[in-house]
């Protein structure tokens, strides 16, 4: 008998093309909390964010070695006698087309605005979307609904299920996080957290499953 597999649901896809920059932080406020409340919800997508993370490590290396500027190219050229030198890139083969899309977003900048720009009408249709699901309904996402606690939260944390209020005081202590709201619908908390090492912490307690930086939009 031949096995039927079930295709991505339309939140899943969203998600999956917002993850190379909700890894890299240039999502706004609305995408970055779209993106976390899912992520607290899907297993599989916390593993993708996962490989996302190792993905975007090791172009952030690739580029420290290579260096993103024009300056660089431009030097290059002028030591060349503008013809440009070809340099050994190893090849890689793309089974997965979508994959490799997304290793060119996280490229250096001077090649990012091409593939983003494929993506324009996607990201406006999400932002569509978040505009018309978070609009205070019963239901809608804690968080969004809540402005003040938006601004003042930096990280959107989840704890495993059976652990206990004594617990989850001690991992917020032991990284001096604040709880500033929660929990949302899917079990999330906003909290306050001081600084990268204190995530760092937060994230390494036994009793926390997920803790991402919820993206800052601008004070009006």
């Amino acid at each position: 008998m031949t096995q039927i597999l079930p295709f991505p649901t339309d939140r899943h896809a969203e998600v999956h093309l917002l993850l190379p920059w909700y890894v890299t932080g240039q999502l706004d406020a609305v995408e970055t909390a779209f993106v976390a409340e899912h992520l607290a919800e899907c297993g599989a997508c916390r593993a993708d964010l996962v490989q996302e993370r190792h993905l975007a490590d090791a172009v952030a290396r690739d580029t420290g070695e290579t260096g993103d500027s024009w300056a660089a190219m431009a030097a290059r050229l002028d030591a060349t006698g503008g013809v440009p030198v070809a340099t050994d890139v190893p090849r890689r083969r793309t089974r997965d087309p979508l994959r490799a899309v997304r290793r060119a977003v996280m490229r250096p900048r001077t090649l990012r605005w091409v593939v983003a720009a494929q993506f324009v009408a996607v990201l406006a249709l999400g932002a569509q979307t978040l505009t018309q699901r978070y609009d205070g309904r019963p239901g809608a996402y804690h968080v969004l609904g809540n402005a003040s606690a938006t601004r003042s939260g930096n990280v959107l944390a989840m704890f495993r299920p059976e652990a206990s209020e004594a617990a989850f005081r001690r991992a917020l202590q032991a990284s001096g996080a604040r709880l500033v709201d929660g929990p949302t619908a899917s079990g999330a908390y906003v909290l306050a957290v001081p600084g990268g090492a204190a995530l760092a912490r937060l994230r390494r307690d036994a009793d926390v499953t997920m803790a991402e930086p919820i993206e800052q939009a601008p004070a009006k």
